[in-house]
């Protein structure tokens, strides 16, 4: 019985495990060279080349012909903020007069209805306006990571482990290592 509760509950922790697992991440990489500088996905890291899918094709490179590498976080969390509220009916700014009508903290009676539709287009419009700017900015300092390599395979060698970690073919083995251990574990082997 407690063999059996053991590999349902193990079954079950592989499952929401192999569900949760991290997803594989691409990563942007601007390589300079001595001669060009190419942006791509950073595909495959080995001790003897770096490979970065570009729009076009895969280009390779030698780490004796790298400057240095700059890898950014692809990022697409941007969420909707209100910086400008527009909202006539708070309570804060409501007082009842003598005649039982509401008015504003300050005397003035409530908007009207075209007062209160341009109030919400015109703070949605800038709310709109300044979302746009602050994602563009999110986007452009995403989280980055500098590597100088300086043609030197010492320094490549160096930072192999950590450049590994960010390609999309590293992230797949992992995955799948994973993934197969945690369904060896659930068939109870």
């Amino acid at each position: 019985m407690r063999k059996r509760l053991y590999q349902i509950s193990t079954a079950i922790l592989c499952f929401v495990a192999t569900n949760v697992s991290a997803q594989v991440k691409p990563y942007l990489a601007v390589v300079r060279t001595s001669g060009k500088t190419i942006k791509g996905i950073l595909y495959q890291v080995s001790a003897d080349s770096i490979c970065i899918k570009t729009d076009q094709s895969k280009v390779s490179f030698c780490p004796t012909m790298v400057k240095t590498i700059k890898i950014k976080e692809i990022t697409n969390s941007s969420k909707y903020q209100n910086y400008l509220g527009h909202d006539s009916y708070q309570a804060r700014y409501l007082k009842v007069s003598k005649k039982m009508k509401p008015v504003r903290k300050w005397g003035e009676e409530d908007p009207t209805i075209e007062e209160e539709l341009s109030g919400r287009i015109i703070t949605g419009f800038y709310n709109a306006a300044l979302n746009g700017i602050a994602s563009s900015f999110r986007i452009m300092n995403g989280n980055s990571k500098f590597l100088n390599i300086n043609y030197n395979k010492l320094s490549y060698n160096r930072e192999f482990t950590s450049l590994s970690a960010y390609s999309i073919e590293n992230q797949l083995s992992n995955q799948a290592v994973n993934n197969s251990s945690s369904q060896s574990l659930a068939k109870g082997n």
